[in-house]
This record gives structure tokens, sequence and C-alpha cells, in this order.
């Protein structure tokens, strides 16, 4: 059982976090009763309620990674190999539960891939070193393959590009080169992020409804995971995951959000790119749509652009930071690609995007602040504009 580090009462040390973080126990109040009084509006109680139950728990585990003592988390897990494979059975176990409750079919190879996308991320993690090797970058060739060859073929030459291209840009990270970054590439790190991220964007997860107008069960489930296997990598405290924001922290999402809007509002009205939507929803649809946007885009997207991806590339190639962000702003501007029409204009949008929602990481050390910036942009996008 995971111990405390001082004296100070339970009682007491609970209450200091919640006073510390308390705008994450908000969000997570907003989140259950605003997605839940619209599955149960729309789905009815035999329907809903366990669906809404699940999703809460997900977004407990989401949002109170805000409160982890996080050194004594991973002390905790670090005793017994039993407790680092726990949360992923538990997702895992908690889907299977879904489906019964729900009355969904049971299919026992959807039952098993939803435990590999789990498990195998964290044996990755769990067996990571620093040091570039053969063994390890052909684990990680191996898993890439296993996302990208199967599955339908691409429709299109720009789906076949976006899923070349997933598969060639590793490759020099993978095979140690540069030279340089071999003694702190962390290979199966590396991999098991890949493996997260493509697993969601290629659609090899299990389906498996959960809420209306929110994510899929596995998509949520990711989120949980992934910061699962940030605290275990020991990469946890690069996220800056805390919703506590100083004036400083409000003034750099002003200030980048209107830098982002001073390009890409003439960018998108001088290529056609942007034009005006023709209707709009009311304020609580409207308010609903920018809390799920936070939640289900822009945060995930943030922690895996910016926490993960960004640092990771920074300190295994040794790079400035502008440098990386300059490379990591391109993966995420590419990453935008399999999203028609226009895919081009979109990536260019998406691109310059990343570099403002990087340069807000990087200037506040918080994901969620790049992640309001980048909600706002999608959200004011959907409300008053269309392509």
């Amino acid at each position: 059982m995971m111990r405390a580090s001082s004296g100070t009462p339970p009682v007491t040390r609970v209450s200091e976090t919640l006073a510390r973080e308390w705008p994450a126990l908000g969000i997570w109040i907003l989140a259950v009763l605003g997605f839940g009084w619209q599955a149960l509006s729309q789905e009815g109680a035999g329907q809903g309620l366990p669906a809404l139950a699940v999703f809460a728990l997900l977004m407990a585990a989401y949002m109170g990674s805000a409160f982890l003592p996080v050194e004594a988390a991973r002390r905790w897990a670090g005793e017994d190999i039993r407790r680092v494979y726990g949360i992923p059975f538990a997702l895992w176990f908690a889907g299977g539960l879904l489906e019964i409750l729900r009355g969904l079919p049971t299919d026992p190879w959807a039952l098993l891939g939803g435990l590999a996308f789990l498990a195998w991320p964290v044996a990755l993690v769990l067996h990571n070193r620093a040091a570039w090797g053969p063994i390890p970058a052909l684990v990680v060739l191996g898993t890439l393959a296993l996302i990208l060859i199967p599955g339908p073929l691409p429709g299109d030459p720009v789906g076949w590009a976006f899923r070349i291209g997933a598969g060639l840009w590793p490759l020099p990270l993978i095979l140690g080169w540069p030279a340089a970054a071999r003694p702190r590439a962390h290979l199966l790190y590396f991999g098991a992020i890949l493996f997260v991220w493509y697993a969601v964007e290629f659609g090899r997860l299990p389906t498996l409804p959960l809420l209306r107008g929110g994510p899929s069960y596995f998509h949520l489930a990711a989120i949980p995971l992934f910061l699962w296997l940030m605290l275990l990598s020991g990469r946890f405290p690069d996220l800056g995951l805390t919703f506590r924001w100083t004036g400083r922290d409000l003034l750099a999402i002003l200030v980048h959000l209107a830098g982002f809007a001073a390009f890409a509002l003439p960018f998108g009205w001088l290529t056609g790119f942007l034009t005006p939507a023709s209707t709009h929803p009311g304020l609580p649809e409207a308010l609903l749509r920018l809390l799920a946007i936070y939640l289900f885009i822009a945060l995930p997207e943030e922690i895996l652009f910016r926490g993960a991806l960004h640092v990771h590339l920074q300190r295994a190639l040794g790079w400035p930071p502008l440098r990386t962000l300059l490379l990591s702003s391109l993966l995420f501007g590419l990453a935008h690609l399999n999203n028609p029409p226009k895919v081009g204009l979109y990536a260019v949008l998406a691109t310059v995007a990343g570099f403002f929602y990087g340069r807000t990481y990087l200037q506040t050390g918080k994901v969620t602040t790049a992640a309001m910036v980048h909600a706002l942009v999608d959200w004011v996008w959907g409300l008053l504009f269309s392509r």
C-alpha cells in the first residue's frame, strides 16, 4: 500500500490536494453532469446509467492525474509488477463490464485486441532502457508494422502518403541516427508513444460506444493509459498537468491565441479555406462543445505532441527548444493530413497552430494552457466558420 512520506494526517493531505487542484475536480463535475445529462436524455436510464458510471470512472482517472503524488505513486507501482499491469487490466475489465451491462454482443477477438492495446505499451515502457540497441529497434519496428500494415488499404493518394509517412518519419531515430542520440534513444518508450498514437489515429481500437456526443470507450481509456505510461517512465512531471493557472498563464494563452489568429484569419480568407458558418448552436450546446473539444481533442493531443513527443525529441536529439519546436510543429501539421478536403492548407494551418501551442507550453510549462489555446482555436473555428 502507498505510504505517506510524512506524518501529515490523511484528511489534511486530501484537503490540501483539493485546495491546490480544485479546478480539476470542477472540470470532472462539469463533464459528468454535462455529458451525463445529454446521455440520459437521449438513451434513457437503462442504457445511459451504466455508460455514465464508466464514463465518470474514466474521467476520474483522467482528471485525478492532476492530484497524483508522482514520486510516491511511482514507488508504489514499482514495488509489485501486478500494480504496474493493474491499470491496463482494470481498464480492460471495465470495458468488458460495460459490454455486459449494455447488453452488447461479446467479440472475443475484440476483447483480446483491447487487452493487447492496453498492456503492450506498458510492457514496452517497463523494459525501456536509455541506450539504443538492435533488439529494441526490431521490437519497435515490429510494433509499427502491426499497427500500420493490417486493415483496409487507403482509398486515395493522400491516405497512402499519410500511412507511409507515419512509418517513415520515426525510422532515423529507431535505426539509431544520429549516432550522438544513441545513448539517450529510449527506444521502447518512443515505441510506446507511437503505438498508442497510431492505434488511435489509424482506427485500430475495438469499437465500444460509451456516451453519445463523447468519445468511445477505448478512445477515452487511452488517455489515462497514456498518463500511466508517462508516470512509469518518469516523464509525468514534464507534462505540467495542472489546472491552476496564474495571471501570466492566462496572458500567454491570450497572446498565443491572438498570434495564431493574426496568421490564420488572413490565410484562411485569402485561400478560401474559411467561410462563414450559416448556422450556430445555442449557448448551452456551444459551451458543452468547448468542454468536449478541450477534454477529448485538445488536451490529449497536447499531452502527446508537446508533453511527450516534443520533450522526447529534444532530449534524444539534443536540440535547443526552438529547433525542436519547429520539428514537433511540422509533425503536428503532417498528422492532420487525413482531414479532407484541402488537406494541404489544413496541414499548413495545423503546423503554424502547433508552433503557437508549443510556444504556450514552453512559456508556461503546462500542457493544460497549450490545450486551452488549441481548444479555443477549434471551438471558434467550429462556431464561426465552415470549410
